[in-house]
């Protein structure tokens, strides 16, 4: 052994020689109370075993394991370089390029690993190093997962730094590849903003907010994050594991997209300074900061008398606290009732239960038709339960009435709509207009929320409603007939005004409103004036000519048809004379008399 550099939850990490291959390596020796457990024993070497598999330029080597006397250990790469914790800890944030560079790397090192079906489960700063030249190399594969196991065992709890634990390792759930990708969209967060999305006065409070709350935008807190990057931490921070990427490649070929459009930025090479440290152990602290070793001079360097008279006070003291926090423990009784918490929110329920020295745990939520969302449902132990003093008490919060059915909105009105989701206790949400060929005005067209998918009671469905067809131009009717015009005019409804016109022949348009190639919706309305021909003309001649069909004539003319019968006049009737007679000049409206025989 050359140094002792780090310690943490799971053991203590010297740097070593090793003298076969003559190189330097980090040496990871459990705590001796983990390696009294079997249990654990048993997991250590089983994922030790698996994570010596991996074989990645971003993924910290692991060499050799074993055990001397009692004593497991481990044996791994010996990284020169810098935690992402350590660099955080001394720049605050990354530049935007910076973060990507890390992020893609470690994706790179969490592709190949659940490629060989090892899941990290606990991925956070303090397990990402960065080495002189800019590797980001991710440390600790298998072992959080053997540490989780052996806590879960003794305590019956979730353990690892809850500020980046997936929602689903919260509740207690197998963790998957996807639980990885939470996490990392959780520290791209942190390398982006300089803090964590979710924090609280108490774990408890974290927790909640990991299980109901969406992870804000990056940029809201720095604006030098560009809007896509907020996409993409938020595709990799959703709740439900299933809406995630699919995989760590998948969402590496995301941010590659994104990393091209980047502003420029120094290399994350040159944020580490010329310290060699090795990867922390696994832990739910966070990592301990790294140290350089004391000179030999100050090693042995000689105590002066007033400092081990100090220390031996300081010993006595502790000594002393060391035998009352014994008898207080064992001796002495630390019982308590549980609490009844159901129906208050799940922050009054943890506090209530803090207040009587109990831990709360948030299960998987239920549906219930009478209880808001987040608010406690039921609890175990039972209210009135005696336990000991920092037991736990299982939450069951409300996600409050069940899911129902959508229904198919579609070619209904708006009322009808409404109606229709209220009698499933849905509401109708926003309304936005389109153009639609098929459905007429006030009709909808779409949903947000397709039919028979299931959404929670009391919500709101956007829809789509129908505009009509999309108004297309109104083509040129003037100088048309009038049954030419009406034909041109057909997706219309035309209304026919007249005129006369001493210009314009009669029967033919002198104008149209609205003008050619103006853009009209169809089934809307377009106006013609048809010419009646000069208000003046000369009166043609309707002898011979029909009854009906002369007074037919007469009025298509714009005059006034009367007529007289001649005495004993039978049959099919038709004009013998008029008054005035053909040739005459008459006007518009004039009275035209034919005598019928």
């Amino acid at each position: 052994m050359v140094d002792r550099i780090a310690a943490g939850g799971m053991g203590e990490v010297f740097r070593a020689h090793d003298a076969v291959l003559a190189r330097e390596v980090a040496i990871k020796v459990l705590h001796r109370p983990l390696a009294s457990d079997q249990g654990f024993i048993d997991r250590f070497r089983r994922e030790a075993r698996a994570a010596a598999v991996l074989s990645h330029p971003n993924i910290v080597a692991v060499h050799d394991w074993g055990a001397v006397d009692g004593i497991y250990y481990m044996v791994m790469e010996f990284v020169r370089g810098q935690s992402v914790r350590d660099i955080l800890n001394l720049e605050g944030l990354l530049a935007p390029a910076q973060a990507a560079d890390v992020l893609l790397q470690t994706l790179s090192a969490l592709d190949h690993a659940h490629r060989q079906g090892i899941v990290h489960r606990d991925v956070k700063p303090e397990n990402l190093m960065v080495t002189r030249e800019g590797v980001v190399k991710v440390a600790d594969f298998g072992l959080a997962r053997a540490y989780a196991d052996a806590q879960i065992t003794h305590a019956g709890m979730v353990t690892g730094t809850v500020q980046y634990l997936a929602p689903e390792q919260l509740q207690g759930e197998p963790a998957d590849p996807r639980t990885d990708l939470y996490s990392l969209g959780i520290v791209a967060y942190e390398l982006l903003t300089g803090q964590i999305p979710f924090s609280g006065e108490t774990p408890m409070a974290i927790v909640y907010k990991h299980l109901r709350e969406r992870v804000p935008a990056a940029s809201a807190r720095n604006p030098a994050v560009p809007k896509s990057l907020d996409g993409w931490i938020a595709s990799m921070t959703e709740k439900d594991r299933e809406l995630r990427p699919e995989s760590a490649a998948e969402a590496r070929r995301d941010l590659e997209s994104e990393a091209r459009m980047l502003p420029a930025a120094p290399p994350i090479a040159t944020l580490v300074p010329e310290v060699s440290v090795i990867p922390p152990p696994a832990s739910p602290e966070r990592a301990t900061t790294v140290t350089i070793p004391q000179t030999r001079s100050e090693k042995h360097r000689r105590p002066r008398r007033w400092i081990r008279r100090a220390l031996g006070a300081v010993l006595a003291i502790i000594a002393i606290a060391a035998a009352a926090w014994g008898a207080w423990t064992y001796l002495v009784p630390h019982e308590v009732d549980v609490p009844r918490v159901v129906g208050l929110t799940l922050a009054e329920a943890q506090a209530r239960l803090e207040e009587a020295g109990l831990t709360a745990r948030v299960g998987k939520g239920a549906f219930d038709p009478e209880t808001p969302a987040d608010r406690v449902l039921s609890q175990r132990p039972a209210p009135g339960t005696v336990l000991d003093r920092g037991s736990q008490v299982l939450l069951v919060p409300s996600l409050g009435p069940p899911p129902v059915r959508v229904p198919n909105l579609v070619g209904k009105t708006v009322p009808e709509a409404r109606a229709a989701l209220g009698k499933v206790g849905l509401e109708l949400g926003g309304q936005t207009g389109r153009y639609d060929e098929e459905l007429e005005a006030g009709r909808i067209v779409a949903q947000s929320i397709p039919a028979k998918d299931r959404l929670a009671q009391g919500s709101a469905v956007d829809v789509v409603v129908s505009e009509g067809p999309a108004p297309v131009p109104v083509p040129k009717v003037v100088g048309e007939t009038r049954e030419n015009a009406e034909g041109l005019l057909a997706p219309w409804v035309v209304r026919v005004q007249t005129e006369y016109s001493d210009t314009v022949e009669r029967g033919y348009v002198i104008s149209q409103d609205p003008t050619a190639k103006t853009k009209v919706q169809p089934g809307q309305t377009v106006t013609i004036v048809v010419s009646l021909g000069p208000q003046q003309f000369e009166l043609p001649s309707f002898v011979g000519m029909t009854r009906s069909a002369a007074i037919a004539e007469i009025r298509s003319l714009g005059l006034v048809p009367q007529v007289v019968e001649f005495p004993g006049a039978v049959g099919e009737l038709t004009v013998a004379s008029q008054v005035p007679i053909a040739g005459s000049t008459v006007r518009a409206g004039d009275r035209i008399t034919i005598y019928v025989a």
